[in-house]
């Protein structure tokens, strides 16, 4: 698609300045790619294209527009001074023509087709993403749902970038112009060694919790920092073990309490498949918990299909879940 524009400016002196701006959406695209990428052949691999053609794309629509978008000098690329006050309208147009297509899908009577972009956190995704996908074939079999797997900062990136459509996440997350809509609240419990002072508790106090032995996820993860919280730790205390080991994922967490020792939290529905050597030890109330749910930016033209995705979720965890109110819990904050 093909954007012509003519313009007719006066001049101070009341003359007309003939301007016609002659662009694709597909270079506007192109100019985003490279400017996520910060890097040319990415950007081109990315779109599936050569890097020359690319390049050539980009050019072409630097000299209609009479700019320079990309200082090319720079290592990643970065937008020049011109680049920086249009890269928000290139955006906002690639967005908003993309939903041209997808409300013309969506206008089928009281079917929901058409097609969402989510990004899970990766202490979600392997837990409810079992559940959710059967159920959502079953139920809407007309959506189609492209999943990435992201943590939470980059979700909210891809988010105001309309890059996805919808996050599942720990909320609140207070971002300007991005609605929540929490779905479930998910406690934690204590994970140790059988062999570990703790398993011998019959419930946890968080004055328990010490960071001798405790295993955390990665930075990046809001769970690390919840489960801090819950600790009252702060990351420098850790630096002195002999062991600083720190995983992307839960399940790697859960194999090296089994056959090394230590203890983590873990969230309710990460609670199955569990190490012979461990043992899981509930807290006492209020129980430390995270609420769950999607979030999306303001007045999403795909509200729709959103809710439905919600109530998909909802319906597809536990029962015993589902009934979990917050009255008797301590919900933690994201950081």
């Amino acid at each position: 698609m093909s954007i012509a524009l003519k313009q007719g400016p006066c001049n101070h002196l009341g003359q007309e300045h003939p301007m016609r701006l002659n662009f694709s959406l597909t270079q506007l695209e192109y100019v985003l790619a490279v400017h996520k990428f910060g890097h040319f052949a990415k950007a081109a691999e990315h779109c599936s294209i050569t890097q020359p053609t690319l390049s050539m794309q980009i050019q072409k629509l630097e000299e209609s527009l009479g700019v320079v978008i990309f200082d090319r000098s720079k290592k990643p690329i970065l937008l020049t001074d011109a680049g920086a006050v249009i890269i928000t309208q290139i955006q906002l147009v690639v967005s908003e023509a993309k939903k041209i297509d997808n409300i013309l899908q969506m206008k089928s009577g009281d079917k929901l087709i058409g097609s969402l972009e989510l990004g899970v956190i990766p202490t979600i995704a392997p837990y409810v993403l079992p559940k959710l996908l059967p159920l959502l074939v079953k139920k809407f079999p007309e959506i189609k749902l492209h999943i990435k797997e992201m943590q939470t900062q980059q979700i909210i990136e891809a988010l105001n970038t309309d890059e996805i459509d919808v996050g599942l996440l720990a909320v609140p997350i207070n971002v300007s112009k991005i609605i929540e809509l929490p779905i479930y609240f998910e406690p934690f419990s204590v994970l140790s060694n059988k062999e570990h002072g703790l398993a011998k508790l019959k419930k946890i106090k968080y004055s328990s919790l010490k960071a001798d032995d405790i295993w955390l996820l990665e930075e990046g993860h809001c769970l690390r920092n919840q489960v801090l919280d819950v600790c009252s730790l702060k990351a420098d205390k850790l630096k002195n073990r002999n062991f600083q080991f720190e995983s992307g994922n839960l399940e790697t967490l859960k194999n090296l309490i089994s056959s090394y020792g230590g203890y983590t939290l873990l969230p309710w529905l990460a609670q199955d498949n569990l190490g012979k050597d461990t043992q899981l030890i509930d807290f006492e109330r209020p129980i430390p918990a995270r609420e769950v749910g999607l979030a999306y930016r303001r007045e999403h033209y795909k509200i729709n299909l959103i809710k439905a995705l919600g109530e998909a979720i909802f319906e597809c965890i536990p029962d015993e879940l589902r009934k979990i109110k917050q009255k008797d819990l301590d919900v933690l904050p994201v950081d």
